[in-house]
């Protein structure tokens, strides 16, 4: 059966879940988890250049980050998002503060955000969730799982909280390329 788990990692394109395995195998009872482990076990002891990762409540087969720069070669392209610091400020009031509307992220900021939001929707790193109960019904937006996958976190909550992240930019950990995804 690991076997089969391990081709179906492989060919899925985006993280693949329990319940997508239970799916596929419904006679079968399969602890993927143990699965997994089996196989990161194996890819470490035979020095495979690949793991299984958890990744937006499933997995995902990933290249370790020594593959990166041949990756990068093969497709003769960086696949690096880049954002302009505006974007990356109304992203993480986003992915905080969600599901929220513009108003409310142009009233934290203190600018306008037409823009900012048009860029994140484009990249697919934010979606509306639906609108306000109070009047004007203004739209709401929210993290996607795009957004999960390039941050590689699991589910939201993930995210790191306030003190951590004030204690690491007080370590001057600010890192310049935040994420890898496709453009």
């Amino acid at each position: 059966m690991k076997e089969y788990i391990e081709a179906l990692l492989f060919a899925a394109p985006e993280p693949l879940t329990q319940s997508q395995i239970n799916g596929i195998f419904p006679s079968e009872n399969i602890d993927l988890n143990k699965i997994i482990l089996e196989l990161n076990s194996e890819y470490l002891k035979t020095g495979k250049m690949i793991y299984i990762k958890s990744i937006a409540n499933g997995y995902q087969i990933l290249t370790k980050p020594d593959c990166h720069l041949y990756i990068q070669r093969l497709y003769n392209k960086s696949r690096k998002i880049q954002l302009t610091q505006a974007a990356l400020e109304a992203l993480s009031i986003i992915a905080y503060k969600q599901p929220i509307s513009k108003n409310d992220v142009e009233y934290i900021r203190g600018v306008n955000c037409d823009s900012v939001i048009k860029t994140l929707l484009e990249k697919d790193l934010v979606t509306l969730k639906g609108r306000e109960e109070s009047p004007g019904r203004a739209l709401l937006y929210g993290t996607t799982q795009a957004f999960l996958e390039c941050f590689g976190l699991n589910k939201i909550t993930d995210l790191p909280k306030l003190k951590e992240l004030t204690e690491l930019i007080s370590e001057g950990n600010t890192p310049t390329t935040l994420f890898d995804a496709t453009e």
